[in-house]
């Protein structure tokens, strides 16, 4: 009987079995030294008997180390050849799921494609369609703003292109407030600087070239602008004048631009 027969039966076991049957072999290894070095340790103080039962007992326990080492010897060659079979299996597993995704694309390229491809003839036919009526709504516009200029009878037509698809300008802002502010006899203005005790700090002094002297000063409550924001145009959109439709399958017909 195989050792691996004695443990598990008929069931194959997993390499992960055979090595937790290989760790508990060690320990029955190194419990059968260490009661052998114990029986030693003590024998200049034996007597006869004690000697003899102490021989008895060594040799019994030298039997049980023999028999863990085979044990060991024994299942460290099922260990390997268990990981070798295992990853042979993993092996198998994944070329098997290999085969099986290669041929769902397979199907999927060949029939399912040419549905979408179909699919996508039809679509893109009305797509088409619809881009070629704002192109020509643009040839329109471009005709009737270049008559206009000659004759300026009416104002000049803005496009689909900035009528719905032009983003909002961000206008201009001012953001304001009401702060203190030394007003100069000459009109100067400059801010009220508060102290570190929160006290107003003396102005500045400003001479007053028009009257040749130092202009006075005085505090008063005037709105400030304290932030601005500049004037930013709305983005449009990608123009669709650019849309290239091929045709979805090879010898078709372009759909867009029409030929």
């Amino acid at each position: 009987m195989s050792i691996l027969t004695s443990l598990f039966g008929k069931k194959v076991p997993t390499s992960a079995a055979i090595a937790a049957e290989i760790d508990r072999a060690r320990l029955d290894y190194d419990a059968a030294v260490a009661k052998r070095d114990a029986a030693l340790a003590s024998i200049a103080t034996m007597t006869d008997d004690e000697h003899r039962a102490a021989e008895e007992g060594m040799e019994s326990r030298r039997r049980a180390a023999e028999r863990a080492t085979a044990r060991i010897a024994e299942l460290e060659k099922a260990y390997a050849n268990a990981l070798a079979a295992e990853a042979e299996a993993a092996r198998v597993d994944a070329a098997e799921a290999l085969r099986k995704r290669a041929e769902a694309s397979r199907q999927a390229n060949d029939a399912g494609a040419a549905k979408l491809l179909a699919e996508y003839d039809e679509h893109a036919e009305r797509l088409a369609d619809v881009l070629g009526r704002l192109a020509a709504l643009d040839a329109e516009r471009d005709a009737v703003n270049e008559a206009l200029r000659a004759n300026p009878v009416a104002d000049a037509v803005k496009g689909y292109n900035e009528l719905h698809r032009k983003h909002p300008d961000r206008p201009a802002t001012e953001q304001r407030e009401t702060r203190d502010m030394w007003i100069y006899s000459d009109g100067t203005e400059a801010p009220v600087i508060k102290s570190a005790s929160g006290g107003n700090m003396a102005a500045d002094p400003v001479w007053d070239f028009q009257r040749q002297r130092w202009a006075t000063s005085r505090i008063e409550q005037r709105e400030v602008v304290v932030g601005r924001t500049r004037f930013r145009q709305g983005r449009h959109e990608a123009s669709l004048s650019a849309i290239h439709l091929p045709p979805g399958f090879a010898g078709g017909r372009v759909h867009n631009p029409r030929s």
